[in-house]
């Protein structure tokens, strides 16, 4: 920015005008940068110094999304590099670990380049190299909401659902933190996201069942491996009559002797077992919620006690 000479510009002020609910006391760089900003943007200029500008109050505050928009449509009518762009835009993102804006701008930048950008620059490019980028991200926070998101978009934006590396990747995320419900998501999207519901591919939905009930093994009060084979059978329109006996090995709750305590190793499984019984034994569900309430999540007492309500017995 200091290359540049601005003298020419009169600022347009940050409005200030009384009365404020709160007052935000602004530092006068932040003000004078912005009413340089403003200004420039109010009369539309493209150009070299109006780029500099806006790096400047992205390094001010990179939240602010009308900079990120008026940056874009400089960068398309000064014909600035998209390559050049994309690497400028990952240093600013590994240094805002959860700002939003970031990743949007970085999928228009390549939907841009995609569809309108230079040759040179389309040849150059690859999808491979935003997976350095998501990494880098994930290893400071492998919940990133807003990663989570941008790579939800570039699998589809690429062809990747159902890929191998990408079915890798997710898969040593869980394997890692099994209660990762990001990882577990993503893993849904990439098996089930190219099939309408009910429709999924047999192979498919047998390995992920298969999955999610070996994951389950591992950990049996994880709610995201219950979650995710819950998911599968309602993606794929199948009764969970199916988990009867699954479930029974994690909440073995009759016992003929009352001495003897029931072996409730998962209050998921148990819970299972319930929604199973609802249709076709509703007293036994009811009997199931009570023992939830009162014994097994009495957290949640109120819940049981209003799934047990619904009943009607």
């Amino acid at each position: 920015m200091a290359e540049f000479s601005y003298d020419d510009v009169t600022p347009l002020p940050i409005s200030e005008e009384n009365p404020q609910l709160c007052q935000i006391l602004y530092k006068e760089e932040y003000k004078t940068t912005m009413g340089l900003l403003r200004a420039l943007l109010a009369k539309k200029e493209y150009s070299e110094r109006a780029l500099a500008l806006t790096e400047r109050v992205i390094e001010l505050i990179a939240a602010h999304y009308t900079v990120w928009q008026y940056r874009y449509h400089i960068v398309l009518n000064i014909n600035r590099s998209i390559l050049e762009e994309l690497d400028w835009c990952e240093e600013i993102a590994l240094e805002n670990l959860k700002n939003y804006q970031i990743w949007n701008y970085r999928q228009l930048l390549i939907e841009h380049l995609l569809s309108q950008g230079c040759e040179e620059d389309r040849k150059r490019f690859s999808y491979r190299r935003e997976y350095p980028l998501m990494q880098a991200m994930f290893d400071e926070d492998e919940k990133n909401y807003h990663v989570w998101s941008y790579r939800k978009w570039f699998v589809k934006k690429f062809g990747l659902l159902e890929s191998p590396e990408e079915l890798a990747f997710v898969d040593g995320l869980i394997a890692a933190d099994i209660r990762n419900n990001s990882a577990w998501n993503h893993r849904f999207f990439i098996s089930f996201g190219s099939f309408q519901s009910g429709a999924a591919d047999p192979l498919i939905t047998e390995r992920e069942i298969s999955y999610a009930r070996m994951k389950i093994a591992l950990s049996p009060q994880n709610p995201s491996s219950w979650n995710y084979l819950l998911g599968i059978y309602d993606f794929i329109k199948k009764d969970i009559d199916d988990l009867f006996e699954f479930a029974s090995e994690y909440a073995s709750y009759r016992v003929e002797d009352a001495s003897v305590e029931p072996m409730i190793e998962s209050v998921l499984a148990l819970e299972v077992l319930a929604r199973i019984h609802e249709r076709k034994n509703p007293q036994e569900a009811a009997r199931i919620y009570d023992l939830l309430g009162t014994k097994y999540d009495k957290i949640r007492v109120r819940y049981w006690a209003f799934e047990k309500q619904k009943l009607h017995v």
